[in-house]
């Protein structure tokens, strides 16, 4: 029961984390005048919010 309870609670915690660090690179490539930079940014948003998404869909699927 509780080790349930904590899955969830950190799958969500991690996904925010992941998600927010998406968030972070996505902004900051709006930013950069520098095309190679932009271009890593938005490869990292695409794995951060790749992997926040299967932490999700995890969570749904299996924890709830």
């Amino acid at each position: 029961m509780y080790s349930i309870f904590m899955m969830r609670v950190s799958s969500k915690i991690l996904s925010a984390i992941l998600g927010g660090m998406a968030v972070f690179c996505l902004f900051y490539a709006a930013w950069l005048p520098d095309p190679d930079a932009v271009r890593l940014l938005l490869c990292k948003a695409l794995v951060w919010g790749g992997a926040a998404t299967a932490i999700v869909y995890c969570q749904d699927k299996y924890l709830s």
